[in-house]
Protein backbone atom coordinates (compact mmCIF):
# COMPACT_ATOMS: atom_id res chain seq x y z
CA UNK A 1 0.00 0.00 0.00
CA UNK A 2 1.35 3.45 -1.03
CA UNK A 3 1.94 6.52 1.15
CA UNK A 4 -0.79 7.98 -0.77
CA UNK A 5 -3.21 5.36 0.03
CA UNK A 6 -2.41 5.36 3.60
CA UNK A 7 -2.91 9.21 3.78
CA UNK A 8 -6.30 9.33 1.96
CA UNK A 9 -7.40 6.63 4.34
CA UNK A 10 -6.57 8.70 7.31
CA UNK A 11 -7.89 11.41 5.96
CA UNK A 12 -11.59 9.81 5.58
CA UNK A 13 -10.96 8.43 9.27
CA UNK A 14 -10.67 12.14 10.33
CA UNK A 15 -13.89 13.64 8.14
CA UNK A 16 -16.07 10.73 9.08
CA UNK A 17 -15.19 10.90 13.00
CA UNK A 18 -15.71 14.99 12.25
CA UNK A 19 -19.06 14.17 10.87
CA UNK A 20 -19.97 11.69 14.15
CA UNK A 21 -18.62 14.32 16.68
CA UNK A 22 -20.93 16.48 14.91
CA UNK A 23 -24.03 15.10 14.90
CA UNK A 24 -23.68 14.05 18.41
CA UNK A 25 -23.18 17.59 19.63
CA UNK A 26 -26.19 18.75 17.16
CA UNK A 27 -28.58 16.14 19.37
CA UNK A 28 -27.41 16.76 22.47
CA UNK A 29 -28.29 20.85 22.23
CA UNK A 30 -31.58 19.72 20.67
CA UNK A 31 -32.39 17.53 23.38
CA UNK A 32 -31.43 20.51 25.61
CA UNK A 33 -33.70 23.08 24.22
CA UNK A 34 -36.66 20.61 24.34
CA UNK A 35 -36.43 19.99 28.08
CA UNK A 36 -36.09 23.91 28.58
CA UNK A 37 -38.80 24.45 26.16
CA UNK A 38 -40.91 22.17 28.03
CA UNK A 39 -40.74 21.76 31.55
CA UNK A 40 -43.29 20.14 33.20
CA UNK A 41 -45.55 23.01 34.89
CA UNK A 42 -46.23 22.74 38.71
CA UNK A 43 -49.71 23.09 38.79
CA UNK A 44 -52.09 21.76 35.71
CA UNK A 45 -54.63 24.83 35.24
CA UNK A 46 -56.84 22.39 32.76
CA UNK A 47 -56.69 19.53 35.27
CA UNK A 48 -57.52 21.79 38.56
CA UNK A 49 -59.87 24.01 39.23
CA UNK A 50 -59.19 27.49 38.18
CA UNK A 51 -59.94 30.06 41.43
CA UNK A 52 -59.80 33.41 42.10
CA UNK A 53 -59.60 34.62 45.09
CA UNK A 54 -62.11 37.64 45.51
CA UNK A 55 -62.01 38.51 48.65
CA UNK A 56 -58.47 39.61 48.18
CA UNK A 57 -59.52 41.62 44.77
CA UNK A 58 -62.04 43.26 47.10
CA UNK A 59 -60.17 44.49 49.96
CA UNK A 60 -57.64 45.65 47.14
CA UNK A 61 -59.78 47.44 45.14
CA UNK A 62 -61.64 49.13 48.40
CA UNK A 63 -58.17 49.49 50.78
CA UNK A 64 -58.75 52.97 50.98
CA UNK A 65 -62.38 52.34 52.31
CA UNK A 66 -62.21 49.83 55.32
CA UNK A 67 -65.98 50.21 56.53
CA UNK A 68 -67.61 49.37 52.90
CA UNK A 69 -66.98 46.01 54.19
CA UNK A 70 -69.50 46.45 57.26
CA UNK A 71 -71.84 47.77 55.25
CA UNK A 72 -71.77 44.90 52.82
CA UNK A 73 -72.17 42.83 55.79
CA UNK A 74 -75.09 44.81 56.83
CA UNK A 75 -76.88 44.62 53.98
CA UNK A 76 -76.73 40.28 53.09
CA UNK A 77 -77.29 39.83 57.31
CA UNK A 78 -79.98 36.65 57.23
CA UNK A 79 -83.94 37.45 58.44
CA UNK A 80 -83.77 36.23 61.90
CA UNK A 81 -87.37 35.62 61.59
CA UNK A 82 -87.43 32.80 59.17
CA UNK A 83 -83.80 30.82 61.31
CA UNK A 84 -84.53 28.48 64.18
CA UNK A 85 -84.44 29.89 67.83
CA UNK A 86 -80.93 28.75 68.35
CA UNK A 87 -79.43 30.54 65.18
CA UNK A 88 -81.22 33.61 66.02
CA UNK A 89 -79.90 33.97 69.06
CA UNK A 90 -76.30 33.32 67.99
CA UNK A 91 -76.82 36.06 65.54
CA UNK A 92 -78.37 38.43 67.66
CA UNK A 93 -75.13 38.13 69.82
CA UNK A 94 -73.10 38.63 66.92
CA UNK A 95 -75.47 41.77 65.54
CA UNK A 96 -74.85 43.46 69.05
CA UNK A 97 -71.34 43.02 69.00
CA UNK A 98 -71.23 44.14 65.77
CA UNK A 99 -73.61 47.40 66.80
CA UNK A 100 -71.54 48.02 69.57
CA UNK A 101 -68.85 48.95 67.10
CA UNK A 102 -70.31 50.64 64.76
CA UNK A 103 -73.80 52.07 65.67
CA UNK A 104 -76.50 52.80 62.62
CA UNK A 105 -76.03 56.06 62.35
CA UNK A 106 -72.25 55.78 61.87
CA UNK A 107 -72.94 53.36 59.33
CA UNK A 108 -74.87 55.90 57.24
CA UNK A 109 -72.38 58.77 58.22
CA UNK A 110 -69.43 56.13 56.36
CA UNK A 111 -71.52 55.45 53.40
CA UNK A 112 -71.93 59.07 53.17
CA UNK A 113 -68.36 59.46 53.05
CA UNK A 114 -68.16 56.55 50.62
CA UNK A 115 -70.38 58.26 48.00
CA UNK A 116 -68.48 61.21 48.04
CA UNK A 117 -70.55 63.36 50.71
CA UNK A 118 -69.67 65.93 53.04
CA UNK A 119 -70.53 64.97 56.67
CA UNK A 120 -73.61 65.68 57.98
CA UNK A 121 -74.49 67.50 61.19
CA UNK A 122 -77.23 64.40 61.70
CA UNK A 123 -77.70 61.78 59.49
CA UNK A 124 -81.59 61.63 60.03
CA UNK A 125 -82.22 65.22 58.83
CA UNK A 126 -80.00 64.48 56.12
CA UNK A 127 -82.87 62.07 54.71
CA UNK A 128 -86.52 62.52 53.34
CA UNK A 129 -88.74 64.18 55.53
CA UNK A 130 -91.58 63.03 54.01
CA UNK A 131 -90.52 59.43 53.50
CA UNK A 132 -92.99 56.69 55.69
CA UNK A 133 -91.99 53.42 54.65
CA UNK A 134 -93.69 50.75 56.58
CA UNK A 135 -91.89 47.11 57.18
CA UNK A 136 -89.87 45.16 54.54
CA UNK A 137 -91.06 41.40 54.99
CA UNK A 138 -89.63 40.69 51.91
CA UNK A 139 -85.79 42.48 52.39
CA UNK A 140 -83.07 41.26 55.07
CA UNK A 141 -83.84 42.64 58.30
CA UNK A 142 -80.41 44.47 58.25
CA UNK A 143 -82.35 46.90 55.32
CA UNK A 144 -85.12 47.60 57.43
CA UNK A 145 -83.19 48.62 60.60
CA UNK A 146 -81.41 50.53 58.13
CA UNK A 147 -84.82 52.38 56.70
CA UNK A 148 -85.64 52.80 60.38
CA UNK A 149 -82.68 54.55 61.48
CA UNK A 150 -83.29 57.23 58.81
CA UNK A 151 -86.60 58.04 59.68
CA UNK A 152 -86.80 61.42 61.02
CA UNK A 153 -88.49 61.96 64.10
CA UNK A 154 -92.05 63.70 63.84
CA UNK A 155 -91.51 66.92 65.95
CA UNK A 156 -88.57 67.75 63.22
CA UNK A 157 -89.97 69.22 60.33
CA UNK A 158 -86.66 70.93 58.40
CA UNK A 159 -82.94 69.11 56.64
CA UNK A 160 -80.36 70.39 59.15
CA UNK A 161 -76.50 71.06 57.73
CA UNK A 162 -73.53 73.18 59.00
CA UNK A 163 -72.23 75.78 57.71
CA UNK A 164 -68.62 77.52 59.15
CA UNK A 165 -69.38 78.59 62.24
CA UNK A 166 -73.14 78.06 62.37
CA UNK A 167 -76.13 75.59 61.63
CA UNK A 168 -78.68 76.48 59.32
CA UNK A 169 -82.42 74.56 58.28
CA UNK A 170 -83.35 73.92 54.78
CA UNK A 171 -87.06 73.42 54.10
CA UNK A 172 -88.96 70.48 53.90
CA UNK A 173 -89.16 70.35 49.82
CA UNK A 174 -85.32 71.27 49.34
CA UNK A 175 -82.52 68.30 49.05
CA UNK A 176 -79.24 69.05 50.21
CA UNK A 177 -77.99 66.66 47.54
CA UNK A 178 -80.09 67.42 45.06
CA UNK A 179 -80.60 71.38 45.03
CA UNK A 180 -78.45 74.15 44.98
CA UNK A 181 -79.48 76.67 47.65
CA UNK A 182 -78.32 80.24 48.65
CA UNK A 183 -79.31 81.81 51.67
CA UNK A 184 -79.93 85.77 51.84
CA UNK A 185 -79.87 87.10 55.56
CA UNK A 186 -81.88 90.65 55.06
CA UNK A 187 -80.73 93.33 57.80
CA UNK A 188 -84.83 94.18 56.72
CA UNK A 189 -87.54 92.03 56.83
CA UNK A 190 -89.00 91.44 52.81
CA UNK A 191 -92.69 91.23 52.54
CA UNK A 192 -93.77 88.30 50.07
CA UNK A 193 -95.28 89.87 46.98
CA UNK A 194 -91.79 91.90 46.31
CA UNK A 195 -90.14 88.78 46.54
CA UNK A 196 -92.43 86.81 44.50
CA UNK A 197 -92.21 89.45 41.48
CA UNK A 198 -88.21 89.26 41.90
CA UNK A 199 -88.01 85.44 41.75
CA UNK A 200 -90.40 84.96 39.09
CA UNK A 201 -88.25 87.70 37.00
CA UNK A 202 -85.24 85.41 37.31
CA UNK A 203 -86.91 81.98 36.78
CA UNK A 204 -88.58 83.55 33.80
CA UNK A 205 -84.82 84.49 32.68
CA UNK A 206 -83.42 81.36 33.34
CA UNK A 207 -86.01 79.48 31.67
CA UNK A 208 -85.98 76.63 34.10
CA UNK A 209 -87.81 75.86 37.60
CA UNK A 210 -86.78 77.70 41.01
CA UNK A 211 -88.05 77.13 44.61
CA UNK A 212 -88.25 80.17 46.44
CA UNK A 213 -88.63 80.35 50.56
CA UNK A 214 -89.44 82.39 52.81
CA UNK A 215 -88.93 81.98 56.86
CA UNK A 216 -90.70 84.33 59.07
CA UNK A 217 -90.29 85.45 62.40
CA UNK A 218 -90.95 81.93 64.28
CA UNK A 219 -88.76 80.00 62.46
CA UNK A 220 -91.61 78.80 59.72
CA UNK A 221 -90.51 78.65 56.39
CA UNK A 222 -93.04 79.24 53.31
CA UNK A 223 -93.35 78.22 49.38
CA UNK A 224 -93.22 81.90 47.79
CA UNK A 225 -95.60 81.46 45.34
CA UNK A 226 -99.09 83.77 44.34
CA UNK A 227 -100.62 81.81 47.08
CA UNK A 228 -98.23 82.79 49.56
CA UNK A 229 -99.93 84.73 52.81
CA UNK A 230 -99.05 88.21 53.18
CA UNK A 231 -95.85 87.14 55.47
CA UNK A 232 -92.64 89.20 56.74
CA UNK A 233 -89.62 86.75 55.98
CA UNK A 234 -86.09 87.82 57.74
CA UNK A 235 -84.73 84.68 55.53
CA UNK A 236 -84.66 83.42 51.97
CA UNK A 237 -83.56 80.48 50.68
CA UNK A 238 -83.42 80.17 47.20
CA UNK A 239 -82.71 76.88 44.95
CA UNK A 240 -82.03 75.18 41.42
CA UNK A 241 -82.09 71.54 40.68
CA UNK A 242 -78.47 70.48 39.93
CA UNK A 243 -79.67 67.18 37.79
CA UNK A 244 -82.39 65.09 36.42
CA UNK A 245 -83.17 62.58 33.92
CA UNK A 246 -82.47 64.77 31.13
CA UNK A 247 -78.36 65.31 32.70
CA UNK A 248 -76.86 67.95 34.70
CA UNK A 249 -77.15 71.53 34.88
CA UNK A 250 -75.61 73.30 32.21
CA UNK A 251 -72.53 75.49 33.40
CA UNK A 252 -74.11 78.69 31.32
CA UNK A 253 -76.71 78.09 33.59
CA UNK A 254 -75.57 77.55 36.33
CA UNK A 255 -73.74 80.72 36.45
CA UNK A 256 -76.43 82.93 35.28
CA UNK A 257 -78.68 81.33 38.59
CA UNK A 258 -75.58 82.37 40.80
CA UNK A 259 -75.45 85.65 39.15
CA UNK A 260 -78.88 86.08 39.85
CA UNK A 261 -79.02 85.55 43.13
CA UNK A 262 -76.13 87.53 44.18
CA UNK A 263 -77.59 90.80 42.36
CA UNK A 264 -81.05 89.68 43.93
CA UNK A 265 -79.01 89.97 47.24
CA UNK A 266 -77.62 93.53 46.61
CA UNK A 267 -81.33 94.94 45.60
CA UNK A 268 -82.60 93.71 48.90
CA UNK A 269 -79.64 94.35 50.89
CA UNK A 270 -78.95 91.02 52.09
CA UNK A 271 -76.43 88.92 52.68
CA UNK A 272 -75.74 85.65 50.75
CA UNK A 273 -74.34 82.58 51.87
CA UNK A 274 -74.19 79.45 49.80
CA UNK A 275 -75.34 76.01 51.39
CA UNK A 276 -72.96 73.22 50.06
CA UNK A 277 -68.84 73.01 49.86
CA UNK A 278 -67.19 72.24 46.60
CA UNK A 279 -67.96 73.36 43.28
CA UNK A 280 -71.55 73.23 42.13
CA UNK A 281 -70.77 72.04 38.90
CA UNK A 282 -68.54 68.85 39.90
CA UNK A 283 -71.44 68.67 42.75
CA UNK A 284 -74.00 68.52 39.29
CA UNK A 285 -71.56 66.01 37.20
CA UNK A 286 -71.40 63.96 40.15
CA UNK A 287 -75.28 63.69 40.76
CA UNK A 288 -76.04 63.09 37.06
CA UNK A 289 -73.53 60.00 37.30
CA UNK A 290 -75.25 59.09 40.20
CA UNK A 291 -78.62 59.07 38.63
CA UNK A 292 -77.16 57.30 35.58
CA UNK A 293 -75.98 54.36 38.31
CA UNK A 294 -79.66 53.27 39.49
CA UNK A 295 -81.95 54.76 37.71
CA UNK A 296 -82.83 51.27 36.24
CA UNK A 297 -85.67 49.54 34.88
CA UNK A 298 -86.73 46.10 35.50
CA UNK A 299 -88.80 44.18 33.08
CA UNK A 300 -91.06 41.36 32.94
CA UNK A 301 -92.53 40.43 29.96
CA UNK A 302 -95.21 37.76 29.26
CA UNK A 303 -95.52 35.76 25.74
CA UNK A 304 -97.74 34.13 24.05
CA UNK A 305 -98.41 30.92 23.97
CA UNK A 306 -99.82 28.28 21.57
CA UNK A 307 -103.59 29.58 22.00
CA UNK A 308 -104.49 33.42 21.59
CA UNK A 309 -104.72 35.62 24.16
CA UNK A 310 -107.83 37.53 24.32
CA UNK A 311 -107.48 41.28 24.87
CA UNK A 312 -111.21 40.52 27.39
CA UNK A 313 -109.79 37.63 29.57
CA UNK A 314 -106.36 39.40 29.52
CA UNK A 315 -108.02 42.70 30.97
CA UNK A 316 -110.13 40.88 33.61
CA UNK A 317 -107.04 39.18 34.86
CA UNK A 318 -105.34 42.27 35.29
CA UNK A 319 -108.17 44.48 36.80
CA UNK A 320 -108.64 41.25 38.94
CA UNK A 321 -105.37 41.70 40.07
CA UNK A 322 -105.51 45.34 40.95
CA UNK A 323 -104.37 47.37 38.01
CA UNK A 324 -106.46 49.92 36.45
CA UNK A 325 -105.94 50.51 33.09
CA UNK A 326 -105.39 54.31 32.68
CA UNK A 327 -106.06 57.01 30.15
CA UNK A 328 -102.55 56.96 28.23
CA UNK A 329 -103.24 52.98 27.79
CA UNK A 330 -101.14 51.28 30.33
CA UNK A 331 -102.18 49.47 33.44
CA UNK A 332 -101.03 51.07 36.71
CA UNK A 333 -101.17 49.01 39.54
CA UNK A 334 -102.00 50.83 43.02
CA UNK A 335 -100.77 49.62 46.82
CA UNK A 336 -102.97 50.28 49.85
CA UNK A 337 -99.63 52.19 51.71
CA UNK A 338 -98.85 54.17 48.60
CA UNK A 339 -102.79 55.09 46.64
CA UNK A 340 -101.25 57.79 44.88
CA UNK A 341 -98.36 56.97 43.49
CA UNK A 342 -98.32 53.74 40.75
CA UNK A 343 -95.99 51.30 41.85
CA UNK A 344 -95.40 49.45 38.80
CA UNK A 345 -97.06 49.07 35.14
CA UNK A 346 -98.01 46.74 32.31
CA UNK A 347 -97.66 47.59 28.72
CA UNK A 348 -98.61 46.68 25.36
CA UNK A 349 -95.06 44.96 23.94
CA UNK A 350 -96.15 46.08 20.44
CA UNK A 351 -96.17 50.01 21.73
CA UNK A 352 -99.88 50.25 20.99
CA UNK A 353 -101.48 51.40 23.80
CA UNK A 354 -104.27 49.54 25.42
CA UNK A 355 -108.05 50.63 24.94
CA UNK A 356 -111.73 49.65 25.96
CA UNK A 357 -112.18 48.50 22.06
CA UNK A 358 -108.95 47.30 21.86
CA UNK A 359 -108.90 44.93 24.37
CA UNK A 360 -112.49 44.22 23.40
CA UNK A 361 -112.00 43.61 19.55
CA UNK A 362 -108.20 41.94 19.19
CA UNK A 363 -105.44 39.44 21.03
CA UNK A 364 -102.52 40.10 22.88
CA UNK A 365 -99.63 39.33 21.86
CA UNK A 366 -97.48 40.32 24.47
CA UNK A 367 -97.09 42.65 27.40
CA UNK A 368 -94.43 43.79 29.84
CA UNK A 369 -94.46 44.60 33.33
CA UNK A 370 -92.44 47.50 34.57
CA UNK A 371 -90.78 48.80 37.22
CA UNK A 372 -89.26 52.04 37.66
CA UNK A 373 -86.55 51.03 40.65
CA UNK A 374 -85.93 54.71 42.52
CA UNK A 375 -89.35 55.62 42.79
CA UNK A 376 -90.43 53.07 44.63
CA UNK A 377 -90.04 52.40 48.71
CA UNK A 378 -89.51 49.23 49.43
CA UNK A 379 -88.50 48.22 45.79
CA UNK A 380 -87.84 44.39 46.59
CA UNK A 381 -91.24 43.92 48.00
CA UNK A 382 -93.35 45.69 44.99
CA UNK A 383 -90.85 43.33 42.57
CA UNK A 384 -91.96 40.15 44.37
CA UNK A 385 -95.76 41.34 44.08
CA UNK A 386 -94.97 42.35 40.81
CA UNK A 387 -93.65 38.64 39.87
CA UNK A 388 -96.50 37.65 41.32
CA UNK A 389 -98.68 39.20 39.37
CA UNK A 390 -96.84 38.17 36.10
CA UNK A 391 -96.84 34.57 37.03
CA UNK A 392 -100.54 33.96 38.26
CA UNK A 393 -101.76 35.68 35.05
CA UNK A 394 -99.10 33.99 33.18
CA UNK A 395 -100.70 30.35 34.13
CA UNK A 396 -104.05 31.48 33.31
CA UNK A 397 -103.20 32.83 29.75
CA UNK A 398 -101.07 30.04 29.07
CA UNK A 399 -98.32 32.42 28.36
CA UNK A 400 -94.67 32.26 29.06
CA UNK A 401 -92.70 35.00 31.26
CA UNK A 402 -88.90 35.87 29.92
CA UNK A 403 -86.64 38.45 30.22
CA UNK A 404 -85.30 41.13 28.13
CA UNK A 405 -83.64 38.60 25.99
CA UNK A 406 -86.46 36.42 25.74
CA UNK A 407 -85.05 34.04 28.03
CA UNK A 408 -87.09 31.77 30.28
CA UNK A 409 -87.31 33.62 33.78
CA UNK A 410 -86.96 31.46 36.56
CA UNK A 411 -86.74 31.63 40.27
CA UNK A 412 -82.28 31.66 39.92
CA UNK A 413 -82.98 34.71 37.80
CA UNK A 414 -85.61 36.44 39.41
CA UNK A 415 -82.72 36.08 42.36
CA UNK A 416 -80.42 37.68 40.92
CA UNK A 417 -82.53 40.47 39.98
CA UNK A 418 -83.49 40.67 43.79
CA UNK A 419 -79.87 41.11 44.66
CA UNK A 420 -79.04 43.81 41.90
CA UNK A 421 -82.12 45.97 43.36
CA UNK A 422 -80.78 45.27 46.73
CA UNK A 423 -77.28 46.97 45.49
CA UNK A 424 -79.35 49.64 44.15
CA UNK A 425 -81.40 50.52 47.37
CA UNK A 426 -78.04 50.66 49.38
CA UNK A 427 -76.49 52.59 47.00
CA UNK A 428 -80.02 55.27 47.06
CA UNK A 429 -79.96 55.09 51.17
CA UNK A 430 -75.89 55.92 50.89
CA UNK A 431 -76.38 59.24 49.07
CA UNK A 432 -78.76 60.15 50.91
CA UNK A 433 -82.00 59.82 48.43
CA UNK A 434 -84.39 57.61 49.73
CA UNK A 435 -86.34 55.74 47.42
CA UNK A 436 -90.06 56.37 46.41
CA UNK A 437 -89.70 60.01 48.02
CA UNK A 438 -91.10 63.63 46.88
CA UNK A 439 -86.76 64.30 46.02
CA UNK A 440 -86.58 60.62 44.52
CA UNK A 441 -89.58 61.31 41.98
CA UNK A 442 -87.89 64.86 41.48
CA UNK A 443 -84.81 63.92 40.11
CA UNK A 444 -85.93 60.90 37.90
CA UNK A 445 -88.63 62.40 36.23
Amino acid sequence: MSDLQVALITLGAFIIAGVVVYNWMQERKMRKNITDDFLVPQKDVLAEDFYIDTDAYVDKEFADIPNKAKLTERLNEPDLTSMPAMAADEISEQDEALQDETTDEELIKEAHIIAGLPPMKNVAHAQEQEIKQGPNEVLGRSIQRQAKSLEIPAEDSANTFETEGSASTLPNEIHPQIDLTAFLYVTKNINAQPLNTMANAIADDMGVPMMVHGMDKGGKWYMVNQNTPNESFKQVACSIQLADRGGPISKHMLNKFQFSIENMGLEIGAHVEWQGSGDAMQRAIGLDKFCMEVDQLVSVHLVQGEAPVHGTKFRGLAESSGMRLGEDGKFYYYSSSHPDAPQFILVNSDSQPFTSDSLRNTVVKGATFQLEIPKVANCDQVFSQMVQIAQKMANSLGARMVDDNQKPLGDLQIEKIRQQLKIIHATMVARGVMPGSVSSARLFN
